[in-house]
């Protein structure tokens, strides 16, 4: 159980450096008024866009880090894996 909490973290903590860069390099490239004119709002305020892209940013990139984990993880020593 331990161990499991310890790979949450450290997903959890790679993936909000990884969202910070990822926001860091789109809003650079984008900026948030041509984003809300292209998506139907004339106001949106530029701290939310940054909010809002940082959050699924992070859950993106949290989601992908927890899948590696689960994909990675064995099987426990009574189940066997069978192949269909």
């Amino acid at each position: 159980m331990r161990r499991k909490l310890r790979n949450y973290a450290i997903v959890g903590w790679v993936a909000f450096l990884m969202a910070t860069a990822a926001e860091g390099m789109f809003f650079s490239l984008f900026d948030p008024a041509d984003l809300a004119v292209a998506a139907g709002h004339r106001e949106w305020d530029a701290l939310g866009a940054y909010t809002i892209g940082f959050f699924c940013f992070w859950g993106s990139f949290a989601a992908s880090g927890l899948l590696a984990v689960r994909l990675t993880q064995s099987a426990p020593p009574g189940r066997a894996r069978r192949l269909a």
